[in-house]
């Protein structure tokens, strides 16, 4: 499938199967999203796999967001990715002007969207949530203080492909100035 189809057709997926994802299937995520640019090639992130039952429970009781959101369907997913922002690593010149973190959060944002393309391009469903209760989830996975956890991924198979719903775009020229807002 090309890219432009791709981002067609790839929409987040809140309902999954109960087939189970192979540990060498996510590891290929992370592989795919690793891959993303970061500022200074820093590659400020680490990726945790939560996939085994005990630890996939300890990661529902971390969804409650206090009424934000919420996650009401994430004992049915198969397998979670964290993705923790580590310390950037960037040239001296620019983390002096910028800070050390000014490009993190970008740069995981990109890893993630890389690792969902990849998913979708495979067959799999995922969906991006960041409402989380990231101090509880942070202890639980033991996440270093000097770490921090930024989005967390659902990955699974989608239990029903009836396609994708209508998604509401802004139209282009909505979108679009020319060489001035």
């Amino acid at each position: 499938m090309d890219f432009e189809t791709l981002q067609h057709t790839r929409e987040s997926c809140r309902v999954y199967s109960d087939r189970p994802v192979s540990r060498e299937t996510l590891a290929h995520l992370i592989d795919v999203a690793r891959l993303s640019p970061s500022a200074c090639n820093s590659q400020p992130w680490h990726f945790i796999i939560v996939d085994e039952p005990e630890a996939r429970q300890k990661v529902i009781e971390g969804l409650n967001d206090h009424g934000v959101t919420g996650c009401i369907w994430g004992s049915q997913v198969p397998a979670f990715i964290f993705i923790c922002e580590e310390k950037a690593q960037l040239r001296p010149a620019i983390a002096k002007q910028y800070g050390s973190q000014y490009f993190a959060q970008m740069d995981i944002g990109m890893a993630a969207m890389s690792l969902c393309c990849e998913a979708a391009s495979i067959g799999l469903g995922t969906c991006i949530i960041g409402t989380l209760d990231r101090p509880k989830l942070e202890a639980s996975f033991g996440i270093p203080a000097e770490c921090a956890l930024r989005l967390m991924i659902t990955v699974g198979y989608p239990a029903k492909n009836d396609g994708p719903r209508k998604k509401v775009r802004k139209n282009l020229d909505e979108l679009i100035s020319w060489n001035h807002w």
